[in-house]
C-alpha cells in the first residue's frame, strides 16, 4: 500500500498536533525572531569563521599552521582590527575542521559586513533548497504543503532562527543530508555517498553514517571514503597537517568548556554534565563527574549499538529476500533515521540549530507510520517535533536556577530526539511482512 492510498490522519489528531505545535512555537513570543534579527548582521559563530579565513588569506602560508594572530589572546583584537565583532572565548578561536575553511575563502573578498550578508543570503537560499527537498517527503507523510509555504515556515522555525542568529552551518548540513537521502532512495548510491561526504567535511559528525554504508553498500562506503579523503587533501594547504592535530587536541577541552552552556540541549553530554559534573555555566545537583562521564558513554553507546543492530537486521532481511516493496523501503528509511538522530545526539555540543538535522528523520518516520498504519508511532513523531520546536528562549526562562528540574528542562529537545529515535526503532526492528 503506497502513501497516497492511505487515509489521511483523523482531523482531531491533526488539530491537536497543530495546536500543540503552535503553543510550543509561539511560547517565547517575538523573542526568537527579535534575537535572530538583532544578531543577523553580526553572527557570533560566523565571525570566528570569517576572521580565520581572512587571517589565512592575509598572513597564512601554504601547508603551514594558521597565523599566530588567531591565538586566543590576540584573536579578538585582530577581529576588531578588520571590522568584526568580539566574541566570548573560553576555548580556541577556531575549532571547525580544516575542510570547512576553503568554503569561507571567497567571502574574504568582502569586508566583514558584506561577508555576513553574503553568508546569510546563502543560508536563506539553502532553507529554500531544504524546503524543496523535504516537501515531497512531507506530502508522502500526509501533509501536502507547497514548497514556498514550507520555506516560509522553515525560515521562522526556532532552530532555523538560531542558525541565522549564530551564522552556523546546520542548514547546509541538513541540505547535504537530505540531498544524499533522496539520492539513496532513488538508487543513486554513489551520489548519496558524495553528499554525505560533503556534509562530513563541513562538520565531521556526519561521519557517523559511515557504519551504515559499510553494512549496507560497500561500494558507496568506498566512494564516501574517497570523496572525504579528496576533500581533506584539497584543504591540506590551509593550515597543513598540524591543523588536524590542533583540532584533535583542542576539540575535547573546547567541548568540556561549553558542555554546561544552556544552549547545549540536544546531547547527553549537556544533560549529564549539568546534572552531575557542573562547569562554567551550571552547578550540578550532585558533584559526581565520573558518573556524568559514565552515563554519557552508556547512553551514547546504547544508541549507537541499536542503530548498528537495526542496520544489520535490515541487511540480513534484504539478503534473505526482502529486496523490494513499500514495507522494505519504509523500514530502510527508519534505519537511516536512526543514524540521522545519532549524528546529532552523540555530538557533545548539541546546540538548538542542530534541530534542523532532525527534520529529515522525523518525516521519514512519519511517512513510514502512515504507510504502515501505525498511529501510535505517528503520535510519537508529533511529540518529538513539538519538543524540538520549543524555542531556546522558552527553555532558558523555564530553567531558572530557582525552579526545580531546571537542568532537565534545558534537555527537552534531547528528549524529543530520543522519542523520535524510539519511533524510528519501532519500525526499523519490525519483522518483514509481505506487501499488501
Amino acid at each position: 500500500m503506497s502513501a497516497p492510498e492511505v487515509q489521511a490522519p483523523r482531523a482531531p489528531r491533526r488539530a491537536l498536533f497543530v495546536a500543540l505545535l503552535a503553543i510550543a512555537w509561539l511560547s517565547a513570543g517575538p523573542l526568537p525572531v527579535a534575537g535572530a534579527g538583532k544578531e543577523l548582521l553580526r553572527p557570533n559563530d560566523f565571525t570566528a569563521d570569517y576572521v580565520t579565513a581572512l587571517a589565512w588569506v592575509r598572513q597564512g602560508r601554504v601547508f603551514q599552521p594558521l597565523p599566530a594572530v588567531l591565538d586566543r589572546a590576540t584573536a579578538n583584537d585582530y577581529a576588531a582590527s578588520v571590522g568584526a565583532r568580539r566574541i566570548l572565548l573560553i576555548g580556541p578561536y577556531f575549532i571547525h575542521p580544516p575542510t570547512a575553511l576553503p568554503v569561507l575563502l571567497p567571502l574574504t573578498a568582502f569586508g566583514y559586513r558584506g561577508a555576513v550578508i553574503a553568508w546569510q543570503l546563502a543560508s536563506v537560499a539553502l532553507v529554500a533548497a531544504l524546503a524543496a527537498l523535504l516537501a515531497p517527503l512531507l506530502a508522502e507523510a500526509g501533509w501536502a504543503l507547497p514548497a514556498p509555504l514550507l520555506f516560509v515556515l522553515l525560515l521562522l522555525w526556532p532552530p532555523v532562527l538560531t542558525n541565522l542568529e549564530l551564522g552556523q552551518w546546520s542548514i547546509a548540513l541538513a541540505v547535504a543530508l537530505a540531498a544524499g537521502h533522496r539520492a539513496w532512495e532513488r538508487g543513486a548510491r554513489r551520489a548519496a555517498a558524495v553528499w554525505w561526504a560533503v556534509a562530513t567535511a563541513l562538520k565531521l559528525t556526519p561521519l557517523l553514517i559511515a557504519p551504515f554504508l559499510l553494512l549496507r553498500a560497500r561500494r558507496a562506503a568506498r566512494w564516501f571514503a574517497a570523496v572525504l579523503a579528496a576533500l581533506c587533501l584539497l584543504a591540506l594547504p590551509f593550515g597543513g597537517p598540524r591543523a588536524w592535530l590542533i583540532l584533535l587536541r583542542e576539540g575535547g577541552p573546547n567541548a568540556r568548556a561549553w558542555e554546561t552552556f544552556w544552549h547545549n540541549g540536544l546531547s547527553f553530554t549537556g544533560l549529564w554534565a549539568r546534572m552531575f559534573a557542573g562547569g562554567t555555566f551550571a552547578r550540578p545537583w550532585i558533584a559526581a563527574p565520573g558518573l556524568a562521564r559514565a552515563l554519557v558513554v552508556i547512553c551514547d553507546g546504547a544508541l549507537f549499538a541499536v542503530a548498528l543492530l537495526a542496520t544489520r537486521a535490515s541487511a540480513v532481511a534484504r539478503s534473505g529476500g526482502e529486496r523490494g516493496g513499500e514495507r522494505a523501503r519504509q523500514r530502510e528509511g527508519c534505519v537511516l533515521a536512526l543514524w540521522y538522530v545519532v549524528l546529532v545526539v552523540l555530538n557533545p555540543l548539541g546546540w538548538p540549530h542542530y534541530g534542523c538535522l532532525l527534520l529529515l528523520p522525523a518525516l521519514l518516520v512519519a511517512r513510514a507510520a502512515l504507510v504502515l498504519e501505525r498511529p501510535r508511532t505517528r503520535a510519537l513523531v508529533g511529540t518529538a517535533v513539538v519538543l524540538l520546536t520549543i524555542p531556546k528562549e522558552t527553555l532558558g526562562a523555564l530553567a531558572h536556577p530557582a525552579l526545580p528540574l531546571s537542568n532537565l528542562v534545558l534537555s527537552l529537545p534531547l528528549f524529543g530526539a530520543l522519542v523520535l529515535y524510539a519511533a524510528a526503532a519501532e519500525i526499523a526492528f519490525a519483522g518483514p511482512r509481505p506487501d499488501g
